[in-house]
């Protein structure tokens, strides 16, 4: 056992105990420092939902106690400034008529979550129509919010930041799709984002999110995605089977769904054939959390196997194949040559990240050596082993 999943197992088993109202003994050898285990405590997402059942870690290491109780303090300053700068906006959307759907953490925080804060997140998702992109634009603007320089690769998202009174850097994520990648958005159709959302009182006026059935699937491809391709967060690029701040939101999810959420996630499993990703998913947060999920639903969402194209392209680590992959499943050859062209030919910001040695090339010569390498890479995979 790595040290990191012995690490995980105790965090995994100390949740358990909170979320049963049971106290939280400290079982890991003196041989781990406690800062190892504050990384993983970071990593996993669970700082604010460890303090808030503070009186029941009494054998924990003061040390760490105390670096919890000082990034929850941050988190709850966090969560009510970006609360602020974030209902401005959905609010002003709702206001001109633009129709928005709030995805993934800041869904979950203010419809599942008792405390917003204890969904840790580094932002929000907000889900547009297309041809609203424009008109949503001009209001971000209006409202003092700025384009972040998004990383190369990003075909129906842009990052939007504000600062809040020198406290945060807060970012929304501005989506046209429910999946920056073509092939995930065949398994997630932006209709079915649109025509059963729920309304999200909590949060405030003009905020709606996904139904239940799409929520768990959305959670379920994301998951799978991460697991696959790992993770980025404030200590580095990491990779683990699962976060728990995602265990304790798929049982949330769980916890609240009835039988017709049910019959509507067995029928966009098998319309996907993307049950045997739901299946892992929660078996992965029974293991996790002990959360009771019948063997019967189980086999009744995996009895469908997963599109063998779907699992490779999850599984592959190659951009290039992604790329290929997604271009084929865009519709339109309008959008098909979009996506060519912002490939082929990215902005010199992009450019300068991928060769930095290189910022004093014309913007011309650096885009033909990247259309050089990929060729020498097509090539290369061509090429009989």
């Amino acid at each position: 056992m790595t040290d990191s999943s012995a690490i995980d197992g105790f965090l995994a088993a100390s949740l358990r105990a909170l979320r049963a109202n049971e106290e939280a003994s400290w079982a890991l050898d003196k041989e781990w420092a406690w800062q190892q285990v504050w990384e993983r405590i970071e990593y996993h997402g669970i700082p604010f939902l460890l303090h808030s059942s503070a009186s029941q870690l009494q054998t924990w290491p003061s040390d760490l106690l105390d670096r919890i109780a000082e990034e929850a303090r941050l988190v709850i300053l966090w969560e009510t400034t970006h609360h602020k700068a974030v209902s401005e906006i959905v609010e002003a959307l709702d206001t001109a008529g633009i129709a928005c759907v709030i995805m993934k953490g800041t869904a979950l925080a203010y419809s599942f979550h008792d405390e917003p804060a204890t969904r840790r997140r580094g932002d929000t998702d907000l889900l547009i129509h297309p041809q609203d992109k424009q008109r949503a634009r001009e209001i971000f603007e209006r409202m003092g919010w700025y384009r972040h320089n998004d990383p190369h690769g990003l075909y129906y998202q842009e990052g939007w930041l504000h600062d809040t009174a020198g406290f945060f850097e807060h970012a929304i994520d501005l989506h046209w799709a429910p999946s920056d990648r073509p092939t995930l958005q065949q398994s997630l159709p932006i209709r079915d984002f649109f025509a059963n959302k729920v309304a999200m009182p909590r949060f405030g006026t003009g905020a709606f999110r996904p139904n239940l059935a799409l929520m768990v699937l959305h959670a379920t491809i994301n998951q799978k995605w991460h697991a696959e391709h790992g993770y980025a967060s404030e200590a580095g690029f990491l990779t683990s089977p699962r976060r728990l701040i995602w265990s304790v939101d798929f049982d949330l999810l769980i916890r609240n769904m009835k039988g017709e959420d049910w019959q509507a996630l067995y029928e966009l499993c098998d319309q996907h054939t993307v049950g045997a990703l739901v299946a892992e998913a929660l078996r992965g947060v029974s293991q996790d959390l002990r959360t009771s999920v019948s063997e019967d639903t189980l086999e009744r969402l995996a009895r469908v196997p997963l599109d063998p194209a779907l699992e490779a392209y999850l599984k592959d680590w190659d951009s290039l194949t992604h790329f290929w992959a997604d271009l084929r499943k865009a519709q339109g050859v309008t959008e098909k040559a979009r996506l060519l062209t912002m490939r082929a030919f990215p902005p010199r910001h992009h450019l300068l990240v991928k060769y930095p040695a290189a910022k004093r090339w014309p913007t011309a010569l650096l885009q033909g050596r990247l259309l050089l390498e990929t060729a020498q890479r097509m090539i290369r995979r061509a090429r009989p082993q």
